[in-house]
């Protein structure tokens, strides 16, 4: 194979990400750099403004931004503390069941995300504990499945071996079973936190006036009031801060 093989085999997810990520996303920047429409159209044309941005520096986008860490924090916490354990379950149980219960947290998911949050919300009343809740149901069964496959990964013998050597089965889990999952548990965690960032289902169908993330500012700013540039602003920081949090994220990658 000759060394330009590995360069034409990639071309076509180049252009793809070329075609889906990037071209929309320098849109995106430019419209965030446009005056709202004089009249009918999503933008004015051939205009330039740093007013979209400057907006996010006023206390009710600072109060978002401020909502939306917090809510994606809580979102990656609750994922965690519920897919953790539910993976241990599942590791525990016999090879032949593992594929069944795995496909059975996964069998939500095929409901689709706006059937799963409607039928929540004849569950839940509206406030923030629901908004979270709703969010942390729809990225657990991802966060499952990749801590089930990490954990599979463990060598079972070590956990064995350190029962063996007198440690109690917190001991063992602690010191083998726990720093060997790490690398799944940030990912997992991870997952929540983009996840979270981007909320808008939870929010918007199951959460209070309060609980506005920027997600939902972005769709309240171009399908309520129709302000095209402001909401691709919106969205602009929106990708910002995610990525900001999956690189400080990134950073904490050791137990």
């Amino acid at each position: 194979m000759t060394r330009s093989a590995p360069l034409l085999l990639s071309a076509p997810a180049v252009a793809l990400l070329g075609g889906f990520v990037l071209a929309p996303l320098v849109l995106l920047v430019r419209v965030s750099l446009c005056e709202p429409a004089a009249g009918r159209g999503f933008y004015t044309p051939d205009t330039f403004t740093l007013q979209n941005y400057a907006r996010l520096f006023d206390p009710h986008h600072r109060s978002i931004v401020a909502f939306t860490v917090g809510f994606a924090l809580a979102v990656a916490a609750v994922s965690l503390l519920v897919g953790y354990p539910l993976a241990l379950f599942i590791r525990g149980r016999a090879d032949r069941w593992q594929p069944l219960a795995v496909g059975l947290v996964l069998i939500p998911k095929t409901a689709g995300t706006l059937a799963a949050v409607f039928g929540l919300q004849r569950l839940l009343p509206r406030g923030l504990v629901s908004a979270a809740l709703t969010e942390a149901y729809l990225i657990v069964p991802y966060a499952v499945l990749v801590l089930v496959v990490q954990l599979r990964a463990i060598d079972p013998t070590l956990t064995a071996a350190a029962r063996g050597l007198g440690a109690s089965r917190w001991q063992a889990f602690r010191r083998v079973t726990l720093p060997l999952s790490w690398p799944g548990v940030i990912l997992a965690g991870e997952l929540g936190l983009a996840w979270g960032i981007g909320a808008m289902a939870g929010p918007l169908f199951l959460g209070g006036p309060a609980e506005m993330t920027l997600a939902v500012e972005v769709q309240r700013q171009a399908f309520e009031y129709g302000r095209w540039p402001q909401a691709a602003a919106d969205a602009v920081a929106l990708a910002v801060l995610a990525l900001l949090a999956l690189a400080a994220a990134r950073l904490r990658r050791s137990p």
